[in-house]
């Protein structure tokens, strides 16, 4: 219940921040810019976080991950209030979210599995993914709603509001306890047999080179909505909350087929993945090159669909046989690997967009992607042979 609050407040955030950066300066590649500063931290400081929380209580680590974006939200609030906001100071808001955010994500991946039995950790997955996903559905349009018709300022307030009650639940959990260990690992021994770990896996490094290529170009370009919404259509607040939501709505839905489906007990690159991969980034070219507002909204979804279905089966890969005590660890890893991705093809879109315009921005993306895409298939053929 916790989650639902929550993840509503963080769409709504996101919303709030792309719209704030497009509204300041109408520009492609500050939209990228500020996308980029959300994702980064977690590249750089994310893998040492996940060693914090192999080693901390998960319930402190989580109650104080959640306090801190409140505190980051408040502090926007107040600049907004002051009416001081400037792209610099919008960067460095962002820059703090994108560092606490850095600590949040190997502390939710390893909340949730921790609270059931082993055999129900590719459910939990799944199932997080469906709430996370049915804010992403909702948020995004209420968002835009708020900000058009109540402002920024209340639409901030609305946003901590959605924070709190993660601070309530938080001390009612009782997650599993970790394996004994016998020895003490010092920090640097411990992250870098966190990276030994999944180095010995071939099969968790191709589920991470997926995970790269899915969010590189699939993921990057739903970071991008402003300039869509607006630069391409004029719709405004309204329309980038229209957007959010047909790719929230994309996304429900494959969270749904993942939640009902068979639950993923292996690594497997095999089959949907591979051909979900492949739709995902054909649509990103129609999307980027779209003149008409419903198709723009349906290739969103299908967007959304396929972002969420990977990013799912990816996760519920590295998942499945985690021990306990590598899980903060080796998740941290997965989730550099997502935002680092995300935050490098945003980058590029928004710099490719501002020299060549969207459609030349999308067509270079996902051609390359694409031939990324074969040559991963290849190296799965390759490892199913050893």
């Amino acid at each position: 219940m916790g989650s639902m609050s929550a993840v509503n407040g963080l769409w709504i955030l996101r919303i709030l921040i792309g719209w704030l950066a497009w509204e300041l300066t109408n520009s492609a590649s500050f939209v990228g810019w500020i996308a980029a500063l959300s994702l980064l931290p977690s590249l750089f400081i994310g893998p040492f976080f996940g060693v914090m929380v192999d080693r901390a209580s998960i319930k402190l680590a989580a109650f104080c991950t959640n306090a801190s974006i409140i505190l980051c939200v408040c502090t926007l609030l107040a600049i907004q209030i002051a009416d001081i906001l400037t792209p610099t100071l919008l960067s460095i808001c962002t820059l703090a979210i994108g560092i606490v955010t850095a600590g949040h994500h190997p502390v939710r991946m390893s909340l949730g599995p921790r609270l059931v039995g082993r055999e129900h950790v590719g459910s939990v997955v799944a199932l997080a993914a469906l709430n996370f996903n049915t804010a992403r559905m909702i948020s995004p349009a209420i968002g835009g709603i708020i900000i058009d018709l109540f402002g920024i300022t209340a639409a901030l307030a609305i946003t901590i509001l959605f924070y709190l009650p993660s601070l309530i639940v938080v001390p009612f959990l009782r997650p599993r306890d970790r394996e004994k260990i016998t020895k003490k690992e010092a920090f640097s021994t411990a992250f870098t047999n966190g990276l030994k770990y999944i180095s010995q896996r071939i099969e968790l490094k191709l589920v991470l080179a997926m995970t790269a290529l899915m969010s590189a170009s699939i993921r990057s370009t739903t970071e991008i909505l402003p300039v869509v919404a607006d630069g391409i259509f004029n719709s405004g607040a309204t329309g980038l909350g229209q957007l959010g939501s047909a790719v929230g709505a994309g996304a429900l839905l494959s969270a749904i087929v993942k939640a009902l489906g068979p639950v993923q007990t292996d690594h497997t690159l095999k089959g949907s993945p591979l051909i979900i991969a492949a739709i995902g980034i054909t649509t990103v070219f129609i999307f980027g090159n779209s003149e008409n507002w419903p198709l723009t909204l349906f290739t969103a979804a299908i967007l959304g669909f396929c972002s969420t279905y990977l990013g799912v089966a990816m996760q519920s890969a590295m998942q499945s046989d985690l021990p306990d005590g590598f899980r903060g660890r080796v998740m941290s890893i997965w989730t550099v690997t997502t935002m680092g991705a995300t935050a490098i093809g945003s980058l590029a879109v928004g710099a490719i967009t501002e020299l060549l315009q969207l459609p030349m921005a999308t067509f270079l993306l996902s051609f390359v992607c694409f031939i990324a895409l074969i040559a991963l298939r290849f190296q799965v053929s390759q490892s199913q042979k050893l």
